[in-house]
């Protein structure tokens, strides 16, 4: 199968034109760009994280970071709340940092030291100061309520606003810190979220009209305030609630700019103190949401209990059924709260310690504001269509002129278009390599039916198997095992190409028992060798290679299957780096049923071919015969003036009624067959295997025993193998 490259261009292009946004983010390119980004971040801190994006717009998952690494969902409604594909990806990008910011300067151990202290009806790291009598009051009351086992509705609602106001806290520092230390893209797609973010948030008189609860209507301010240092008060709302945020402004202000995460802690506990009475005020409404749930849970067990067999615990009034009612009342308290307040993703789980900050974090408002400002005006820029208005004229104000402003350097995102130019580029080349490859191997499976196999092979059917698309399990596989492999693949290099360079460049043949001239020079020898000739300079010799491994399932002992997987590693690197022609077969069998496995191939696409190779394993039978048919006759039709072929087996042909014998006699006339052809064919075994291949094969032999002396190996079989 032959496809030009313009074709192959106009190709890319149209498939490029036709990526959506779910596709491009959630392919292996993209993935790979925000892993990059993360361990550039990452590595130096010896925590490197891997990046998983995906595009589901079913799931209601934003990110979040766990043991595998960073998870982002593209579809999330912050992301997919942008109208172009550049600020998406901004949005994906700020994500991504905010989930490294976590891995990198969260405290896991402070907060958990946190939770587990209020569990107990503690303060951690201490009671707050500066309370004055009724606040000590307060802090006496939720202390008590934490404990209180009667009456659960007073614990959930303070640990629902402690996890609130965590979380608050400990972004608003994580985004600060690493917009410190990563300035840039990173930082503007943080920004860029946050006031998206803060936008979804309801306007204070909304909250108040969907009868939000006291305490929650100020958390969500506190989110505001965080996120964009501004809030939604288009009514222009003043009361309690803008009383309480500017009262806690401060203590926020003070502690998302502390490296010590405790004084997130302090000021989570001040908060929580000074809405103790905001918060006592949803105790009655939430005590009949349980109350409810736990009827309906009860009704529920009733009638169950009533349509089968009660028996047991199962018992209508039994302590499970109260339990059953308990965790329902629980569950809808917990449900109505969170209602109120929007998900965030939990933080880091690994109890780490953070990155130091060495004293050089201090806040930089006039950085963070320009940043800011700039990402307003793209937002105001890349927003969705103005619907159709009528209007009377155009009117417009001002004082009118024409400035010319030579200081303008553009506005910093010119890079990441390009960045995403790049990956849809290299995504629509991946698609389409991979639609060319689904071809080669329709076209192999064509060329498998097409070729006579003589009557030893009557009757068997062919599979021709080719992976499209190569998993990345392979990839880091090759990477883990083939730096040692290349350097014996750089000897051959350097031998074969020292080889043909002396034939390119010609020159004397000495030593030569006879010859056309008289060697002077050596006339002292007394064995003869006077004679000399000249070699006159030829042409680079046009070379083609063919490789056929046995994959049958004796080939895993005496690791057989491992040392092949290593000479093909190290024969592929060699042709690719001196452009010599490839062709790669794996093949097994199972009752005259027999499949070839695609590694390399002359019309191959992709730059694949090496990590192919990391799939290379024992199988089931093998029917030599044919495999070596099928590489035998694509190699024949190569227009290479030399054609090598080279076998790695046990010498074993083993499948039904295909062994033995006749089946060594097979193998003997297919060499023969394309050695007329112009086909020279070697054999390559480990140790004991010798004397079989040496049956079936004759004199071409290599054993491959030694890996280390495959070079001298090779190149003495290449040069060998040369016109002369």
């Amino acid at each position: 199968m032959r496809t030009s490259h313009r074709q192959i261009r106009k190709r890319i292009l149209d498939a490029k034109s036709k990526i959506t946004d779910e596709e491009f983010f959630s392919s292996r390119a993209y993935n790979g760009y925000l892993t990059d980004l993360a361990e550039a971040a990452t590595k130096r801190y010896k925590r490197p994280l891997r990046v998983r994006v995906v595009a589901d717009h079913d799931d209601e998952t934003v990110a979040f970071t766990d043991y595998h690494g960073i998870y982002i969902n593209a579809c999330n409604h912050i992301t997919w709340s942008f109208p172009s594909r550049l600020l998406r990806s901004m949005s994906l990008e700020g994500l991504n940092a905010h989930e490294c910011g976590h891995n990198l300067f969260t405290d896991e151990r402070v907060w958990h030291s946190y939770f587990a202290g209020l569990a107990k009806g503690k303060f951690y790291p201490k009671m707050p100061d500066g309370l004055d009598s009724m606040q000590k009051l307060y802090a006496k009351d939720i202390l008590e309520a934490l404990t209180d086992d009667t009456d659960t509705v007073p614990m959930q609602v303070i640990m629902s606003t402690a996890h609130a106001l965590s979380n608050i806290l400990e972004d608003g520092y994580v985004d600060a810190r690493y917009s410190y230390e990563f300035p840039g893209s990173p930082a503007k797609g943080i920004a860029l979220n946050n006031l998206r973010y803060a936008d979804t948030m309801p306007e204070i008189t909304e909250m108040i009209n969907r009868k939000y609860y006291d305490h929650s209507i100020v958390v969500n301010l506190l989110i505001q305030y965080v996120r964009a240092h501004e809030v939604n008060n288009l009514s222009g709302y003043t009361g309690e609630f803008i009383d309480k945020l500017y009262e806690y402004i401060p203590w926020i202000d003070e502690s998302v700019y502390d490296d010590d995460a405790r004084s997130r802690c302090e000021a989570a506990n001040r908060i929580l103190v000074d809405l103790w009475p905001m918060m006592q005020r949803c105790f009655d409404a939430l005590r009949d949401k349980q109350k409810q749930a736990q009827q309906q849970a009860q009704q529920s067990s009733q009638q169950t209990a009533k349509g089968g067999s009660v028996s047991g615990s199962g018992q209508p009034g039994s302590g499970d059924d109260d339990n059953d009612g308990s965790q329902q009342g629980q569950q809808a308290v917990e449900e109505d709260l969170s209602s109120q307040l929007p998900k965030a993703a939990a933080n880091f789980t690994i109890k780490t310690k953070p990155v130091p900050s060495n004293g050089t974090f201090t806040p930089n408002p006039g950085q963070m504001n320009a940043i800011r400002a700039q990402v307003e005006r793209v937002i105001a820029e890349e927003t969705s269509r103005i619907a159709a208005h009528l209007t009377n004229g155009i009117t417009s104000s001002g004082n009118g002129g024409v400035d010319q402003n030579n200081e303008y350097e553009g506005n910093d995102y010119e890079h990441a278009a390009d960045d995403i130019e790049r990956l849809l580029s290299s995504m629509a080349e991946e698609k389409v390599t991979e639609e060319l490859e689904e071809e080669l191997s329709e076209e192999l499976q064509r060329e498998a039916n097409a070729i006579r196999y003589g009557n030893a092979h009557r009757n068997i059917h062919v599979t021709v198997s080719r992976m499209a698309h190569v998993d990345q399990n392979l990839i880091d596989s090759y990477n883990r095992v083939a730096p040692e492999l290349l350097m014996l693949s750089k000897r051959l290099q350097r031998s074969v190409s020292s080889a043909l360079r002396d034939r390119r460049q010609g020159g004397k043949q000495t030593g030569l028992l006879i010859g056309k001239r008289l060697n002077q020079h050596a006339l002292y020898r007394n064995d003869g060798r006077i004679f000399y000739n000249s070699r006159l300079p030829t042409e680079p010799i046009n070379l083609s290679v063919g490789l056929l491994i046995d994959e049958s399932g004796s080939m895993c002992s005496n690791d057989r299957i491992t040392r092949a997987r290593a000479t093909a590693i190290v024969i592929q690197d060699f042709c690719e780096s001196l452009g010599i022609p490839l062709l790669v077969v794996g093949h097994t069998a199972w009752s005259s049923h027999v499949e070839l496995f695609s590694y390399s191939d002359f019309d191959t696409y992709d730059k694949n071919n090496r990590y192919r190779l990391m799939d290379m394993s024992a199988r089931d039978c093998n029917r030599d015969g044919a495999a070596l048919r099928f590489v035998a006759e694509k190699l024949s039709k190569q227009t290479s003036e030399v054609k090598i072929l080279m076998i790695i087996c046990d010498g074993q042909p083993n499948d039904d009624g295909y062994s033995g014998s006749a089946a060594e006699a097979d193998l003997r006339g297919i060499k023969l067959e394309y050695a007329r052809k112009g086909v020279k064919i070697y054999a390559a075994a480990i140790g004991e295997d010798r004397p079989r291949i040496e049956r079936i094969y004759g004199d071409g032999y290599l054993d491959i025993t030694n890996l280390q002396e495959l070079p001298v190996m090779l190149t003495n079989l290449i040069v060998r193998s040369l016109p002369h």
